[in-house]
């Protein structure tokens, strides 16, 4: 099959590649309006792509899969969508693309194991490459220079971590199709060996497979992996295009865009990333020292410091808000990490519930992650026996317990239950015991 867009003397031709917009996320955690914000951003993205390619004159606009968050997006996402390659098509943009993870069923049974990229294939706006395991060329005539193109879509039930192109077959025509290309152009929604950690990869095309491919093959576009990369790999340049806009925490995510880049005869002649505006996130970390100072740390008031709980709790919700304040806009998305030791009765005047309020006030949303928190607190900490111990009966361990832990409690140490409460549960516990016969066990 062949496409054509114009022709010149010198042909060089631009392709805008973008992938992984991820457009019209469940977003479940947040309001309908703010749900709506957010996937007004991420459309965001995906039309400076579309944008970058009418200013300059591409030739080509390229998806490299997850176009979509799921194969089920809003009708607003697939109407904005429509209106997007509509308008590259009336400008004589061929738009090709494949699916990704996301966006493609995992199942026959889940839409007809159809992607919802095959809606504007129907349509004839998106010349779309569904196969996960055949590589057909699809040769069109751009600026004078004729491209094989090649998409891949990813195989939702493949074996994890295994390589896509190493089971693809090339179809039939593919070599004399090649053959009649000036270059080629192949299209993969996968990770790349060497530009992606261990971790990050669901599939993975080895540098092999990229050195086993046909020679006419100069220029390799990845999606799924959301960091920019490039590399020169078997004689060909091995892009990973990145998202379009920033979906998690984290330095490994990148700098959000989409890709530029000039093909020729002699292969590529340019490559540019290029930026989209990234809706405003906020990384806080805040430790336990912070929220809950020491004596000699405490703030005085009126000359003497205070030691009520009641000061403590106001103190650490009061450095959180100052935090919150000080980092976050209406927009911005927002992660709050917790860490270090605290005892029970921290814990407990840590006020989840009203930081969580205070970030929906504050910012666009928050995230409290408490996994780095670690309790201290061990009133109820069993007491050592020492190595040479003998055997000891359940209530005799339960007495024992019960008199350390409220002789800590005559020290001074903080204890976060009441001594009647404590005597009630052990008697209680006890008396389950008799009843079961197991008291001296």
């Amino acid at each position: 099959m062949t496409e054509t867009s114009g022709e010149r003397a010198d042909p060089v031709v631009g392709i805008v590649i973008t992938g992984d917009n991820h457009l019209s996320p469940a977003l479940p955690r947040l309001s309908p309006a703010r749900r709506q914000q957010r996937r007004a951003w991420l459309r965001r993205g995906f039309k400076a792509a579309v944008e970058c390619a009418l200013d300059r004159g591409a030739a080509l606009f390229v998806s490299t899969g997850d176009l979509f968050d799921s194969p089920a997006p809003t009708n607003q996402d697939r109407a904005f969508v429509a209106e997007q390659l509509h308008r590259l098509r009336a400008a004589g943009v061929i738009c090709v693309g494949v699916g990704g993870n996301h966006d493609t069923p995992r199942m026959q049974t889940e839409h007809g194991g159809e992607s919802p990229q095959q809606v504007y294939a129907a349509l004839d706006e998106l010349r779309y490459f569904p196969s996960t395991d055949t590589l057909e060329p699809l040769i069109m005539t751009l600026g004078g220079l004729r491209v094989a193109v090649v998409g891949l879509s990813n195989n939702p039930v493949a074996p994890p971590r295994s390589d896509p192109l190493a089971t693809a077959q090339w179809s039939a025509g593919a070599a004399s199709a090649l053959a009649e290309a000036d270059v080629a152009l192949l299209i993969t929604h996968a990770a790349i060996e060497g530009l992606a950690r261990p971790n990050e990869a669901e599939r993975t095309v080895t540098q092999a497979s990229l050195a086993a491919l046909p020679a006419q093959v100069r220029l390799v576009v990845a999606g799924h992996i959301h960091r920019y990369a490039r590399q020169r790999i078997g004689g060909r340049e091995v892009v990973v295009v990145g998202a379009t806009e920033r979906m998690e925490f984290g330095a490994q995510e990148g700098e959000s865009g989409f890709v530029w880049a000039e093909l020729a005869r002699d292969g590529v002649r340019k490559v540019e990333h290029i930026r989209t505006e990234e809706q405003p996130r906020a990384d806080l970390t805040i430790h336990t020292s912070s929220l809950w100072p020491t004596e000699e740390e405490a703030p005085a008031t009126n000359g003497a410091r205070p030691h009520e709980p009641a000061w403590q709790s106001g103190h650490a919700l009061d450095v959180i808000r100052g935090e919150l304040e000080a980092a976050c806009t209406p927009e911005t998305i927002t992660r709050l990490k917790l860490t270090g030791p605290l005892s029970r009765e921290q814990y407990h005047q840590l006020a989840l519930r009203e930081v969580i309020a205070l970030g929906q006030q504050r910012a666009f949303s928050l995230d409290v992650d408490t996994s780095g928190l670690t309790l201290i607190d061990r009133a109820f900490a069993l007491p050592d026996l020492g190595p040479q111990a003998e055997a000891i009966a359940p209530a005799q361990m339960i007495a024992r317990v019960v008199e350390e832990t409220l002789h800590r409690r005559e020290q001074g140490e903080s204890i976060a239950f009441d001594p009647e409460e404590l005597r009630s549960a052990s008697e209680l516990l006890l008396a389950r015991l008799r009843a079961s016969g197991e008291e001296g066990a």
